[in-house]
């Protein structure tokens, strides 16, 4: 009868090479180090190759152990898939993990949210990509990504969407600028996030329905990719322009000596989801995970858990106070 490789032979091969010691990696599987020598000498004699070298104290990788090692991750990582697409609650947390946003929410979000999700994953490695819209929900949808964080319904059925929460949108200008501001009473030209950026999205709709209501086109510019730069374009006069107002607040330094002012009505903003592979949603490690994300998205939005006060508006030239508004947003 053939033998065959098991999942376990994976795991301490891995666990080996993870820890760069036979009695180090024997602990941390909870075996003897005469057993895990004698399961490492049955792979190798299984595949015909050898994996590892001993040499003075030190064990390396060899060759072929590494080309070894990158397939028996990525059976591992198929194989634990597997489990936690039909386990009851989903494992997802206590593990590495990957994750995907897009870099018009990462600057305020992620700072607060990183935090949160290390203490859940209890010091395994997080890693997280910034990135559009599209190429976010692929990530998920392959499960290169655990999840993403997006301004915008999934397009795929494969996916589903958590709404996270609402933000509401500020105008920025070098002038000065009243408490609230309608877009159809802009005079200077708008600039605008580049062609593919959804924020852009969420603007020139909100310039389309200004349109709608008051039959009159403003002019706008495509600008770059990135907030900070849109801030610098202002503040040396190019235009005015419109960034989430979590920004704005969280980054007091960057818009400090600009006027900013809340859009009217405050209808207008963006709706944040957490979004996953459909099914997961029903996860208890995903319910833990959308509640962090949750809780972080309050913060970033100077929102106390317990707040249901309507926010105080900013005076001419000052940064935007500690409360967001409680005001309704598309779902954008």
């Amino acid at each position: 009868m053939m033998r065959l490789l098991r999942i376990r032979d994976l795991e301490y091969f891995i666990a080996i090479a993870e820890h760069g010691s036979f009695s180090r990696a024997a602990q941390a599987c909870g075996i003897s180090q005469p057993t895990l020598s004698a399961q490492v000498r049955r792979m190798e004699d299984l595949l015909g190759v050898t994996l590892l070298e001993r040499r003075h104290g030190a064990t390396t990788i060899t060759t072929e152990g590494a080309e070894v090692l990158a397939a028996a991750r990525e059976i591992l990582d198929a194989f634990h898939r597997v489990q936690r697409t039909t386990k009851g609650d989903g494992v997802i947390l206590g593990r590495p993990m990957r994750f995907g946003v897009l870099p018009t929410i990462a600057p305020y979000f992620a700072p607060h949210f990183l935090g949160a999700l290390g203490r859940m994953c209890d010091g395994h490695e997080i890693t997280f990509v910034e990135d559009r819209t599209d190429q976010l929900e692929a990530g998920v949808a392959s499960d290169h990504l655990d999840f993403a964080i997006t301004a915008t319904l999934p397009r795929a059925r494969a996916l589903t969407a958590i709404p996270l929460g609402e933000e509401s949108l500020v105008l920025v200008s070098r002038d000065p600028l009243p408490d609230g501001m309608s877009l159809d009473a802009i005079s200077r030209p708008l600039l605008l996030m580049q062609e593919g950026h959804c924020f852009r999205e969420v603007v020139s709709d909100a310039i389309r329905r200004a349109q709608l209501r008051c039959d009159v086109a403003g002019p706008a510019r495509i600008g770059p990719s990135s907030f900070a730069t849109l801030v610098s374009l202002v503040r040396a006069g190019i235009g005015d322009t419109i960034l989430p107002e979590p920004y704005a607040r969280g980054a007091p330094e960057a818009v400090a000596g600009l006027s900013l002012s809340r859009l009217q009505p405050l209808t207008e903003g963006r709706q944040l989801y957490v979004i996953v592979r459909a099914g997961r949603e029903r996860y208890r490690d995903v319910t833990r995970l959308v509640d962090a994300a949750r809780d972080a998205h309050r913060l970033a939005s100077g929102i106390a858990e317990d707040a249901d006060d309507a926010a105080v508006p900013p005076k001419v030239g000052d940064p935007m106070p500690m409360r967001a508004a409680a005001a309704k947003a598309p779902a954008r």
